[in-house]
């Protein structure tokens, strides 16, 4: 698994081109794919001649940033010009898409490679995908950006787009291993994106490293100028209860140690007790969701209903039977929570809570999202990363979470968090054994 950071310096220092590091990419892909199944639809002649244009403009002195040639995939619910989108159905496979969305311009301006379309749970929902958690087969890699955390994961690709209603970006990296970020609702528009609940989708990325993304968004997005004081250790405010009380033993006893780590770096740790209307919220972001959902979907589910598998088809139901009016009460609780936590944030830097309940469950679910599900409520940004692996050799991850708009910030304090864990990114042993590596 190699970082974006050390790509760029290769191919700005001439050691490597972006049609060099391409063809690497490519060759693990045919290695790797059939084992793990994290790739939905691939265009390899136009991403060789994309790289191949890369290479001569970067060999002229035209720099277009750290992404210049850097593959990247793209989850299937997002518009491509020219390539289908599927959104897990295959009915839509001959569905092309006829302009790029708004993030796919901002990667090819930054001068990007797309590789293919990443897997996606059926319309961004719970089914479980074919994808495979590359730690361990027998595991899911959570949903919905299923195929965008196990191709990161297992070195398929350096960078991969995921969107996030629920846990859909920070759950399957926790699960892979990966870093990953769900940035402050609305910070790109999400026209060419396949909605789900439109008050409640965002977009986001998930990479190898935090400083990856941090390269990502600075490339991809006009950073706010909200600095962290790095002088000295910053003030993280650990949520218990809910948080707590609904983790499984193993993530709680990470959870303490990485906070031990912390600490002894000489981070100012806060424990917080939320109160116990929270848990109510998990039931209102649900129901905002299925609300949504139902409407986007009432037409083609009536239509097609062959198309919808259990999971996307019970919140679809569920959708139809929420009453308008409790769907305007759990709107106001969502403005409710949203200043509750940008309010006690004024406090500390940023929020710590474990990134999921268990670690990777069985390929029949995608595991649980009511870690994840509060900061798509919220619309807050979160920061996924690996703090250890679990005894059976999964990963377990933390988020952090700052107020909105405030990524520039949020990366720092990733960055210094990674530094005091001190976790080894890398691909999993087992899957390494079973194939030819292909080294970069």
């Amino acid at each position: 698994m190699d970082s974006i950071q050390n790509l760029y310096q290769s191919i700005r220092e001439g050691s490597t081109t972006p049609i060099s590091v391409l063809d690497k990419y490519l060759e693990r892909i045919k290695l790797i794919d059939p084992i793990i199944n994290a790739w939905e639809f691939l265009d390899p002649q136009q991403a060789k001649a994309d790289a191949i244009n890369a290479t001569k403009e970067i060999a002229s002195g035209l720099n277009r940033g750290k992404l210049h040639g850097i593959p990247f995939g793209v989850k299937d619910i997002i518009d491509v010009n020219d390539w289908p989108t599927r959104a897990g159905c295959m009915s839509w496979a001959r569905s092309f898409a006829r302009q790029d969305a708004t993030i796919i311009t901002r990667l090819r301006k930054a001068g990007a490679i797309l590789v293919g379309k990443t897997v996606t749970t059926a319309y961004a929902s719970f089914d479980p995908p074919p994808t495979r958690n590359p730690w361990n087969l027998q595991k899911t890699p959570g949903g919905s950006s299923s195929g965008s955390a196990a191709a990161v994961a297992s070195g398929m690709i350096p960078a991969a787009l995921g969107t996030q209603t629920g846990g859909s970006i920070t759950r399957p990296a926790s699960y892979c291993g990966v870093a990953a970020i769900k940035p402050t609702f609305g910070w790109v528009p999400l026209d060419g994106v396949l909605p789900l609940a439109q008050s409640m989708d965002h977009m986001g990325m998930l990479a190898p490293t935090i400083e990856d993304l941090e390269i990502i968004w600075e490339e991809l997005t006009q950073p706010k100028n909200i600095k962290l004081d790095t002088s000295k250790a910053p003030s993280i405010a650990v949520l218990k209860s809910f948080f707590w009380d609904n983790a499984s033993e193993e993530i709680r006893q990470m959870l303490d140690e990485t906070i031990k780590k912390l600490q002894r770096a000489g981070a100012q740790i806060t424990f917080i007790e939320l109160p116990e209307t929270f848990a109510k919220s998990i039931a209102e972001h649900r129901a905002i969701m299925s609300y949504e959902a139902f409407k986007i979907h009432e037409y083609w589910i009536s239509r097609r209903p062959e198309d919808y598998p259990p999971r996307i088809t019970s919140l679809i139901k569920e959708g139809s039977l929420v009453k308008p009016e409790y769907y305007i009460s759990c709107k106001n609780q969502q403005k409710y929570w949203r200043d509750y936590f940008e309010t006690n944030l004024k406090q500390h830097d940023c929020y710590m809570v474990p990134a999921t309940t268990t670690a990777a469950p069985s390929n029949e679910t995608t595991g649980d999202p009511a870690f994840n599900s509060p900061w798509s409520f919220t619309g807050l940004p979160a920061l996924s990363m690996p703090c250890q692996l679990s005894q059976s050799g999964l990963p377990l991850a933390i988020q952090l979470v700052t107020q909105s708009n405030t990524e520039s910030k949020l990366f720092q304090l990733g960055k210094w968090c990674e530094k005091e864990i001190n976790y080894s990114y890398r691909c999993p042993d087992g899957l390494n054994k079973t194939i030819k590596v292909v080294n970069f």
